[in-house]
């Protein structure tokens, strides 16, 4: 990890594992529990790695490894306090592997850098547990914005185009959809 990526892991890392345990034991008894935490940590690590990437063209481990770390936190505990937790995380570590695998054959056919393999770890366990339908949402609508994107930069000269912001971006758009499922179910 680069100095120059401004946060030590030895720091964000338990910072970030006690967000997730935190907002966890906040929001018991519905998928909230996991949600609330994973969005905290989304929102700032999501925007923390797109502005890098818009600007350097990276994806630091800086940044993906403490929000991997405060989301698996978060579901291990989400799986421990609810009745359905071990087949919610089952399904999660599942799906976020599928995800990954994903981007690491986008990677053998050179389609795609290794910082977006990096960044689909923390995407997949956020919208994994969830079901298949909307990670695969997420991934398509990744694509459809980057790809429009792309084809902008090359016509300007561009060689590479950043594909964390668009990564990120619609895996909390369709997070965000659930949260707002899941707050209309639990207040209905």
């Amino acid at each position: 990890m680069k100095d120059s990526d401004g946060m030590s892991p030895a720091v964000s890392i338990p910072i970030s594992v006690l967000v997730g345990l935190g907002g966890v034991l906040a929001f018991q008894e519905t998928i909230l529990i996991f949600l609330v935490p994973a969005m905290v940590l989304s929102l700032v690590f999501g925007a923390l790695i797109s502005f890098k990437d818009l600007k350097t063209r990276r994806v630091p481990d800086a940044y993906t490894l403490p929000w991997t770390a405060g989301l698996v936190a978060a579901l291990v505990l989400t799986a421990a306090i609810l009745p359905e937790g071990g087949a919610m995380l089952g399904q999660a570590a599942l799906l976020a592997a599928a995800h990954t695998g994903f981007y690491l054959l986008l990677l053998v056919c050179k389609a795609t850098s290794m910082g977006d393999v990096k960044l689909s770890v923390p995407l997949g366990l956020l919208i994994a547990p969830f079901g298949a339908g909307p990670l695969l949402w997420a991934v398509a609508l990744a694509a459809a914005t980057g790809l429009v994107h792309g084809l902008v930069l090359k016509r300007r000269g561009h060689k590479s185009y950043p594909a964390a912001p668009h990564m990120v971006v619609a895996g909390l758009f369709v997070t965000t959809a659930l949260v707002l499922t899941e707050l209309s179910q639990a207040f209905a």
